[in-house]
């Protein structure tokens, strides 16, 4: 073999089987990778279990994502979860529980059926959790609500607005100030009404509902009421305007507050609007506890004492305990005989008053019974007498003033008949046939103690001799300088014995600003 360049060897690619070129590195082995066919053949026993494991699990899987699915979405929807998870809402939730709505779940009334408000509910509650992380939520939560869905897509689902409502008698309890708490009677009718299918008529406290009422209100609470205007058969409207505006634009007024979207069609929840979150005032919590023997009706001056604790205003809850404590310190000072003879009924009392508070006082949110009126009465706070204050008129073309919304109590209920301790009470007051032209004012009231004897044998024909024997009325003496000094004899009677008499005349009348405490 001759000596010389080595023989040169040609290198071919294993992959393709072509040349490869000089300079590059030609692999003796390269492995591919592929994926292995995967095949299913039911024919072979094994197969067929793996295939059945699979779709047991994927069923199982399924249904268990479904209901927990659900079972969160029942939660979030659920009482337990808007009161307790949302710690904002623990006076809402607290009250509800006490409430007549305890066995309705909230988003029956704040979300109602149906997926649109549902998603709405949803948004709303991203930007409440967003202000509950941030700390930036308002104290007190603000009431009412103002985007809450129409009564009338939630209320009436369970509430009939169509049918007449027979008179109610109504009979209260109420204990005085004095040592011995002494009782106070009241009873009196409630002119339910309605519409009555059968006649066509409305009439009494529901007639509100069956005919369309719309307002315009100055603040946010509803509370001070600037337009009223009722829909007539004719379909046009009789407007009622505060008499505050008479010196104003009328017509642009309710115009731009058109506009605005602020005219308001009435429902029910203008009137029932504390019906799942009503926090009662001390002096009805007291007086149900002395009623109904939580608290002893023995102890001298009870009433007034407690009901003096609970008004107090408390900076934290803890301090407000503290201070009921005081209740035992009273009796000890003042009355320590009944301290030694009574201590188990002072203690007894103490613990009450404590829950009262814990169940109506919320410090930490700035709540309490004087947060957020309840307009389904007129006492504690304006309620009816919000537009039925004679106050609101009617204006002629020329700017005269003409017919009132009328401030006359026994348009809604009876003349109450009123009785303390010892008196006669009469259970309900008897009306037979139709009522004098005399009764037409609830002046009535004040003006029948003028008549004579003759005539006061003509009461007895409706009344029945029961009737007069009404102790908290008569037997009430007004000091010559009672326009001066009523405001002290209010503190003393309080408003249960003034509005006997005076339910026509407004706080208001003579305070157009309202009452201001002294600082």
């Amino acid at each position: 073999m001759p000596v010389g360049k080595p023989e040169k060897k040609e290198y071919r690619s294993l992959i393709t089987g072509i040349p490869a070129q000089r300079g590059h590195l030609t692999p003796q082995r390269v492995h591919s990778k592929s994926w292995q066919r995967f095949t299913v053949d039911l024919r072979l026993a094994k197969h067929r279990r793996v295939v059945f494991i699979f779709l047991v699990g994927f069923v199982i899987i399924g249904v268990s994502v479904l209901v927990s699915s659900y079972k969160i979405y029942e939660y979030t929807e659920s009482s337990e979860f808007c009161g307790t998870v949302c710690h904002t809402m623990d006076p809402q939730f607290t009250r509800y529980q006490h409430s007549e709505h305890t066995n309705v779940e909230c988003v029956a009334c704040h979300v109602g059926s149906g997926p649109d408000y549902y998603i709405k509910s949803k948004i709303e509650g991203a930007r409440q959790l967003f202000t509950m992380l941030t700390n930036t939520y308002s104290r007190p939560i603000k009431s009412p609500v103002h985007n809450l869905r129409p009564a009338r897509e939630t209320c009436e689902t369970c509430h009939n607005t169509k049918s007449f409502k027979d008179n109610v008698v109504k009979k209260t309890v109420h204990y005085a100030n004095d040592e011995s708490s002494s009782i106070v009677m009241s009873t009196f009718i409630l002119k339910m009404g309605g519409w009555q299918q059968s006649t066509g008529m409305s009439q009494g406290i529901h007639w509100h509902i069956s005919n369309p009422v719309y307002y315009i209100a100055a603040d946010d609470q509803r509370q001070v009421i600037l337009w009223v205007g009722v829909k007539q058969e004719d379909g046009s409207l009789k407007e009622f305007f505060s008499r505050d505006l008479l010196l104003m634009a009328n017509t642009s007024m309710v115009e731009e507050a058109r506009a605005r979207g602020e005219v308001r069609e009435m429902d029910c929840i203008d009137c029932h609007n504390r019906a799942a979150h009503d926090i009662p005032p001390p002096e009805q919590m007291v007086d149900e506890a002395i009623h109904s023997g939580l608290i002893s009706h023995d102890l001298p001056f009870i009433r007034a004492q407690s009901i003096e604790l609970l008004k107090a205003g408390y900076e934290t809850y803890a301090s407000a305990l503290t201070a009921l404590d005081g209740l035992t310190d009273y009796y000890r000072t003042n009355y320590p005989q009944e301290y030694i003879d009574k201590l188990p009924e002072i203690n007894s009392a103490v613990a009450y008053l404590k829950e009262i508070y814990s169940n109506t006082n919320f410090p930490d949110m700035n709540l309490d019974w004087r947060t957020n009126p309840n307009n389904e009465k007129h006492s504690y706070s304006l309620g009816c007498f919000r537009c039925h204050d004679d106050k609101h008129v009617t204006l002629d073309p020329s700017g005269n003033e003409g017919q009132v919304i009328s401030v006359s109590c026994n348009l809604c209920h009876t003349v109450p008949i009123v009785g303390s301790s010892g008196d006669l009470l009469v259970e309900a007051p008897v009306i037979v046939g139709s009522a004098p032209a005399t009764h037409a004012s609830f002046r009535w009231t004040i003006e029948h103690q003028g008549i004579s004897e003759a005539e006061k044998q003509d009461c007895y024909q409706c009344h029945g001799q029961g009737f007069c024997n009404n102790g908290v009325c008569h037997n009430l003496s007004h000091p010559p300088d009672m326009l001066f000094t009523h405001a002290d004899e209010y503190r003393k009677q309080g408003n249960q014995v003034c509005y006997t008499c005076h339910q026509d005349i407004l706080c208001s009348r003579c305070h157009a600003g309202g009452i201001v405490k002294n600082p």
